[in-house]
């Protein structure tokens, strides 16, 4: 595989990975949701706080409040935001219904709460703005590097192991491993992936196969 397509190859990866990050957690959220809705316990909540912010239009609510111990042992804090009309039951009696999954108090919906789609709209835009950078990644793929070709001008040497593909004027100068012998060519290996078919004609071959060779050669278009 080249540098290139092994790349092309990670971004495309990296693309799918951040797609699935930033999707969980919404998954996770609406699976919540549809337990809490088919197994969610029913309890009443101690209000511990309520408070309003009038300075947002409309006015947003909130309570802080936990469950009772045989619910949540931990007895953790919670924070909702809630409609007026439970806002104001809550503050007047001091406790609002509550519904949690049995095992995961945290998994948990008071009464009355107000659901924010904003994480929703940021979770479908940012998937979009991923799905539209890997459909580019996909469409403008890198045209495949044409395989080079050689007629030799010269013997096939033998060379110390390594990769290389040079050029010299007209010429290319390539060393690489054998790895197949035809009748009148042989392919160098010549790294990351990349073979070099060589059209020995009159010029002979002394190396063998799986041998470091070195050979000089005209490209040509076959």
């Amino acid at each position: 595989m080249s540098r290139l397509a092994a790349s092309r190859r990670g971004a495309i990866l990296m693309v799918v990975a951040l797609l699935l990050l930033i999707t969980l957690p919404a998954l996770w959220t609406g699976w919540n949701a549809w337990r809490l809705d088919r197994a969610g316990v029913t309890t009443d909540a101690t209000v511990t706080t309520t408070s309003a912010i009038p300075e947002t239009k409309p006015t947003r609510f909130f309570v802080r409040y936990y469950l009772p111990q045989d619910a949540d042992p931990h007895r953790g804090q919670y924070i909702a935001r809630v409609s007026r009309s439970a806002w104001e039951a809550a503050k007047a009696d001091g406790s609002i219904q509550a519904k949690y999954l049995e095992g995961h108090p945290g998994v948990n919906r008071v009464e009355g709460q107000v659901a924010s789609h904003f994480g929703l709209w940021l979770t479908v835009l940012g998937d979009l703005a991923l799905l539209a950078m890997l459909g580019l990644a996909l469409k403008f793929r890198p045209a495949r590097e044409k395989p080079l070709v050689l007629l030799a001008t010269a013997d096939v040497v033998r060379a110390r192991p390594g990769f290389a593909v040079e050029q010299d004027g007209i010429e290319h100068v390539v060393r690489g491993d054998v790895v197949r012998i035809g009748d009148g060519e042989l392919v160098l290996h010549v790294g990351e992936g990349r073979e070099v078919r060589v059209v020995l004609a009159e010029y002979r071959n002394p190396v063998g196969y799986q041998q470091p060779a070195e050979v000089r050669g005209r490209r040509i278009e076959l």
